[in-house]
């Protein structure tokens, strides 16, 4: 029953704040039309990163995009928990050099159309090592090849093993709750980030009240 309530809380949210997620992927794609892959992250942990990342999936796959989402977050995946997949297989085996299978051994259909998993499996006792590995860059190269967008969901900037991810990716997405996250945190994330040359596209600021609307939404800039 929590699987199904997970999955219909994306459906919900895709729905509800169609109009901020379209915004969202209209203003990505003036920066850069070229884009492939697209990290997101956030300061802390419980930002609304990863609802953020299925909603998105969903909202790039409604212009017949083939896109795939991987979890990169080893320590806290949730990935497989909203689109109501499985997580006993995933990125940390596929990323193991004994393993013996092919990427697509470890992807998997969503019921969104068009969108994919690869969940990040089971924890690994080395993630960070494994990220360092010259196959994840070949994962990451791959996965462009084969989809039109693929969209990254990384553990808080803090982290290394994000910092690793968003020196490969195209972009990064920095994903802030409303009212939460202090100036100078914000300002430590982009260093932090910067540090690692990646290339940040942009913010969204999460769980936005309006004064109209109670209900929460998201807002972009940059």
């Amino acid at each position: 029953m929590k699987k199904r309530q997970n999955n219909k809380n994306i459906r919900e949210l895709v729905i509800k704040n169609a109009e901020e997620l379209r915004l969202v992927r209209t203003n990505i794609g003036f920066i850069n039309r070229d884009m492939k892959s697209l990290m997101l992250t956030s300061y802390s942990p419980a930002e609304g990163k990863s609802t953020l990342v299925a909603c998105m999936a969903a909202t790039y796959a409604q212009q017949d995009k083939k896109v795939l989402i991987i979890d990169a977050d080893f320590r806290r995946p949730t990935q497989y928990q909203k689109l109501e997949l499985s997580n006993q297989q995933g990125l940390s085996m596929l990323l193991q050099e004994n393993i013996d299978a092919e990427l697509y051994d470890f992807i998997q259909d969503t019921q969104f159309p068009n969108v994919y998993l690869l969940p990040a499996g089971p924890l690994p006792p080395n993630p960070t090592e494994l990220l360092e590995k010259n196959l994840f860059q070949q994962v990451i190269k791959e996965t462009t090849d084969i989809f039109d967008l693929v969209l990254i969901d990384a553990p808080p900037a803090g982290i290394a093993d994000t910092q690793i991810v968003a020196n490969i990716v195209d972009n990064v997405l920095v994903v802030v709750e409303d009212n939460r996250v202090k100036k100078a945190q914000l300002k430590q994330t982009i260093h932090v980030l910067e540090q690692a040359n990646a290339t940040i596209i942009g913010f969204v600021l999460n769980k936005v009240k309006r004064k109209k609307r109670s209900s929460s939404d998201y807002y972009y800039n940059y």
